[in-house]
């Protein structure tokens, strides 16, 4: 193969996708509607927490009050204690002077049931109101009681158990975080990408352009420029996507206090890099053999279906990771990539494992790229049929034309 040429290929595919409408579609519209899903919420909220509301409280017991009062000073609600019929109250929450009105009975002290009436029940956070007045209620039965705060908290210190490996490492939840992101990354890729390059394959195939580009590029040539073509997209993609998916993030956790091991970051690489052109080989290939676009969106779901069998059975293998199963998937190059990054976030794969199940998957890629160049010259000239298996087994038995 000439780089010269598959540079050519990568460059031309590259400036006539990265324009394309689906691409664009994908890799601009899906974040923003991620960011908007993640800010406006919280924007909505925001501006309803900072609107005071004017809320009464009609305590019948007296004993209630006081401490609501305190429990509530810093928050948006303005208490106003007050007495009367609770009818006439409601009826003065109606005409606009209070946003609500708590009534507060002897049943209330035994059951902890309050009635809570609102001018504009859309308008009022039972939720934030009840959050606010529940500390104040367990004050107030543990002052009946005669438990103090300290003993109250000592009582409810619940038991705790921190892992260690016999190495001495802390055992950390979000360190299957960054395999796991790489992952969904991977497969993600994979169904945008993948079905655009086959429609692509197909549609050059139908068009009869493939001819034109034949005479001048060997298949090989053509199969791997597509091929990386597409995957410098996806990495645009995936650029994008995870900076608006750690800026949503960011505004809900502090990502610095997860402590995440960006070693992992190293070893869940080669796999996704390996695994996507492996598996994107294995897409134009099939692709070559359909005769429509309709077949080759079925064949593009078995092809996405088949990595993502380790996802589907993912209870063995998080449950024993350097178990007989887990292994045995390791080492089966189209599950390689899927149950490997799950193995690297729970737990420490040994290191000759990586080295040869990378091995594994480069050897494998790489002999794809072959068995697809064949299976790719030989069916992109059926123009009005697919390929047979038995056409398939007979291209594989001809040599590539250079």
């Amino acid at each position: 193969m000439k780089r010269a040429n598959i540079f050519t290929v990568v460059n031309w595919e590259f400036k006539k996708h990265v324009k394309s409408p689906v691409f664009l579609i994908f890799t601009f519209i899906l974040p923003a509607i991620m960011a908007l899903a993640g800010f406006l919420p919280g924007f909505v909220m925001e501006r309803m927490n900072v609107e005071e509301k004017t809320l009464w409280v009609l305590d019948e017991t007296s004993q209630l009050a006081p401490i609501l009062e305190t429990a509530l000073a810093d928050s948006r609600f303005d208490l106003e204690n007050v007495e009367g019929s609770l009818e006439e109250l409601k009826e003065q929450v109606g005409q606009d002077k209070a946003d609500g009105l708590l009534h507060i009975t002897e049943q209330s002290l035994i059951t902890g049931e309050m009635e809570l009436f609102a001018k504009d029940v859309m308008n009022f956070n039972r939720e934030e109101a009840e959050q606010l007045i529940q500390p104040a209620f367990t004050q107030y039965r543990l002052q009946v009681s005669g438990i103090s705060p300290q003993e109250f908290a000592a009582i409810l210190t619940p038991a705790s158990l921190q892992l260690f490996s016999i190495s001495g490492e802390e055992e950390n939840v979000f360190a299957f975080v960054i395999p796991l992101f790489m992952g969904i990354f991977l497969f993600v890729s994979l169904l945008f990408s993948g079905q655009i390059l086959m429609q692509s394959v197909i549609k050059e195939k139908r068009n009869r352009i493939i001819e034109i580009l034949l005479s001048s590029l060997s298949a090989s040539e053509l199969l791997a420029g597509k091929v990386l073509a597409f995957g410098g997209l996806v990495l645009i993609q995936i650029a994008i996507w995870l900076g608006v998916g750690l800026s949503v993030a960011a505004r809900f956790i502090d990502l610095s206090a997860i402590g995440l091991d960006y070693s992992l970051l190293l070893q869940a690489l080669p796999y996704f890099f390996l695994g996507y052109l492996m598996l994107a080989t294995l897409s134009a290939a099939t692709a070559a053999t359909m005769k429509d676009a309709e077949s080759g969106s079925q064949a593009h779901g078995l092809i996405f279906m088949i990595p993502m069998l380790p996802i589907m059975l993912a209870t063995p293998i998080m449950m024993a990771p350097n178990g007989f199963f887990a292994r045995l998937c390791s080492f089966i190059p189209f599950f390689t990539p899927a149950t490997m990054l799950l193995r690297i976030g729970i737990t420490k794969v040994p290191l000759w494992e990586i080295i040869v199940t990378s091995l594994i998957l480069l050897v494998s890629t790489i002999l794809f790229l072959k068995i697809g160049a064949r299976i790719y010259q030989g069916s992109l000239l059926k123009f009005d049929s697919a390929a047979s298996f038995k056409d398939i087994l007979g291209m594989l038995k001809k040599p590539e034309r250079e």
